[in-house]
């Protein structure tokens, strides 16, 4: 998925979801700050988090467990949903679990 794609999918996610971005794209030391590693999505600019003002996504709310795990309910657009303490993070289905050197034709 192109940055392009990502961000368009983020954007029809957060419509249909009511959401909204608090975090994007990161270099690898602000990613190691806030408790993510060198090569996570976020340094690809393919990792986002995401907020809610209302539905059942909603911190607190009882609608939906919000246990920390990609969720395959709340996936939709080529995103893996990941629930979070506080927040959704949200990267491509097919972006490559721990430190990734290459991907999509990208290598760093």
């Amino acid at each position: 998925m192109t940055i392009q794609e990502f961000a368009w999918a983020v954007y029809q996610y957060c419509k249909r979801f009511d959401g909204y971005v608090t975090s994007w794209g990161r270099t690898d030391a602000h990613a190691k700050a806030v408790g993510g590693f060198a090569g996570d999505p976020h340094t690809w600019w393919r990792g986002a988090d995401v907020g809610y003002d209302t539905g059942p996504n909603r911190v607190g709310s009882d609608g939906h467990p919000r246990l920390p795990r990609s969720c395959p309910q709340c996936a939709a657009f080529g995103l893996k949903v990941i629930h979070e303490t506080g927040h959704d993070h949200l990267q491509p289905m097919d972006f490559p679990a721990g430190p990734v050197t290459s991907y999509n034709g990208e290598v760093r």
